[in-house]
């Protein structure tokens, strides 16, 4: 039909593009009916190929098991793939920030690492993962061991809220149409650590069925452990106290809990004493330090005050894609108009407790800030699904069903985005990209996204990553001492701090060990006979180094360049960074 269509050459192709458009939006459920009748004709016709299906469910003790050991399976190929795309080198530069505030952590302390006190508990996991694993290219890889833990627990989580009457698939699915919760989980920081904890939170919240026989007994542990873990996950990310009120809703209207008001009292008693102990012993551990949080959360806000609304807006845009959020917003006002209609007044409280989540938006930097909310959309997308299930009959809920899953895996591949041109929407192999402080992000054709983060492994996006790894590997080439110095100038790009920490921190990924450190004046480090000494000089210094300081190395100076230069950065980032190459031993 398209092709007959496109054979009159008389209409104009904007038409064309939108009857092409509507063509396969309009035939996807009834591919989907196709699809379903002719699995269930099949299931006559061939009936020993779903012997074993039938077993699983025939079997009582496997019909419990196999969900979970599917689970294991998914765990086992969620890391793969992350750790195939994953990053190895720096993504963003806060997570270079981080990570070398970890294994210089006795160098720098709390108050020179970037922004402990907004993530405390991933710090320190860290120093301990360090010290133990004594190689810090491995921290690379812990996001990636995590993330697959969080989405096999959020997978877990929703498949036990919907009482397993959606399909482990669909479930799955409902998690990856939200791609910043694999994203995160691509380089380091600290969202995906937090990310652990509150997955664990949540999926005792709905596992409501008692595993064991004493139902009080379950739900005394499921609210004291939900105390520990929601309190944890708000100190490796002080981001994650926005999702604390709609967790708080979640609880208070928890129907699975005993009816009589005493009891339910006691159990939230249990997590309130819970969470104010483990919040004590932070205080006293200093761990929890209020003035220094209000401090970055201040100076945050001075960082990003030229950031639009515009901005933000397209960051908010790359939460899901442009059909998912047209599919949301539906499913919320039909929602909305239910509840007005029962005189459900609950949800005036629901939205109070939801507003919290959006207090980043007018300065929304990043999709990332945005995942203490994004992970309770999966269950609502489970909750619309099982409303939906209740008013069709079986074969059109499967065809729908099918359809939503073949939707969610296309948009892995293609983008459906918005265009200036008629008919304003396209399917495109090749997204916009939509530019963060934590990198690119896609609003469609998610694998694109996720392999920009294994290119930068060659080729990185973040200009002082690459300049400071350029920077090292050219240090690495020469086989004598090397000196680098810097024009000592208030105004001067060039002495930066991430300049020399950076550059620091490659090194010492490739064995180097630091053996003076001071980030203000002065950096040396050695391996083997070869020593490194980074370093900040005065004028005549800077002018006469080797003549004041007759030793055999190769020195490097750092042109000096002014903040004010509006050619800075391109004779910084370009014009050093490209003379690097032609570094060669000179004494």
């Amino acid at each position: 039909m398209l092709g007959i269509i496109g054979q009159i050459n008389y209409i104009h192709p904007s038409i064309l593009r939108t009857i092409r458009f509507f063509l396969i939006a309009g035939s996807w459920y009834y591919l989907s009916l196709f699809f379903i009748r002719s699995f269930q004709l099949s299931k006559k016709i061939f009936p020993l190929s779903f012997l074993s299906i039938d077993f699983l469910k025939s079997n009582k003790w496997l019909s419990k098991t196999y969900p979970f050991l599917v689970i294991i399976i998914f765990y086992i190929i969620i890391l793969s793939f992350l750790l195939f795309f994953g990053d190895r080198i720096g993504w963003e530069g806060d997570d270079i920030e981080q990570l070398d505030g970890i294994i210089n952590f006795s160098y720098k302390g709390k108050d020179l690492v970037y922004r402990y006190y907004w993530q405390p508990l991933t710090y320190q996991l860290n120093l301990w993962l360090n010290s133990w694993l004594n190689h810090p290219r491995l921290l690379f890889f812990i996001p990636q061991i995590i993330g697959a833990a969080n989405i096999s627990i959020l997978l877990t989580a929703v498949y036990v809220f919907s009482e397993r009457r959606l399909n482990l698939i669909l479930c799955f699915c409902f998690l990856i149409i939200f791609p910043e919760i694999i994203f995160c989980s691509l380089y380091y920081n600290s969202t995906v650590f937090a990310m652990f904890p509150m997955s664990i939170t949540i999926l005792l919240l709905f596992w409501t069925k008692s595993p064991i026989k004493a139902r009080k007994t379950w739900d005394y542990f499921r609210y004291f452990v939900i105390g520990i873990t929601s309190t944890l996950a708000v100190f490796f990310r002080i981001d994650f106290l926005l999702s604390l009120p709609l967790l708080w809703y979640l609880m208070l209207f928890n129907d699975s809990l005993e009816h009589k008001l005493e009891q339910k009292w006691k159990v939230y008693l249990t997590y309130i004493l819970t969470s104010f102990s483990l919040l004590a012993f932070f205080y006293v551990t200093d761990i929890f330090n209020l003035t220094k949080i209000i401090y970055i959360t201040t100076s945050h806000h001075e960082g990003v005050n030229t950031w639009t609304i515009r901005q933000s807006l397209a960051n908010l845009f790359s939460v899901t894609n442009l059909v998912v959020w047209i599919i949301l917003i539906i499913s919320l006002i039909y929602l909305t108009f239910t509840k007005i209609k029962n005189k459900d007044w609950k949800l005036v409280l629901l939205i109070l407790c939801i507003l919290p989540l959006f207090y980043s938006l007018p300065s929304l930097t990043s999709p990332k800030y945005l995942i203490p909310g994004i992970i309770f959309l999966p269950f609502f997308c489970a909750s619309t699904t099982l409303k939906i299930k209740s008013k069709l009959d079986k074969y059109q809920f499967q065809s729908l069903v099918f359809g939503f899953i073949t939707l969610s895996l296309f948009l892995q591949i293609v983008a459906i985005q918005l265009v200036p041109r008629i008919p304003f929407i396209e399917i495109t192999a090749d997204p916009n990209y939509i530019y963060t402080h934590d990198g690119i992000r896609v609003p469609g054709g998610y694998l694109k996204g996720y392999n920009e983060v294994k290119k930068a492994q060659i080729n990185s996006y973040h200009r002082p990553i690459k300049f400071s790894r350029k920077m090292a590997q050219a240090i690495q080439k020469i086989d004598e001492n090397v000196t680098v110095i810097y024009l000592d100038k208030s105004d001067s790009l060039t002495t930066e701090v991430w300049i020399w920490t950076f550059t620091t921190f490659y090194l010492e990924l490739e064995g180097y060990q630091v053996k003076h450190y001071d980030r203000n004046n002065k950096i040396v480090l050695s391996l083997a006979d070869k020593t490194v000494t980074m370093q900040r000089v005065n004028q005549e210094q800077y002018e006469n180094y080797l003549d004041i300081n007759p030793e055999k190395t190769t020195l490097i100076k750092v042109p000096y360049i002014s903040r004010k230069d509006p050619q800075g950065l391109k004779k910084f980032f370009e014009d050093f960074y490209d003379s690097l190459d032609k570094l060669t031993p000179r004494y």
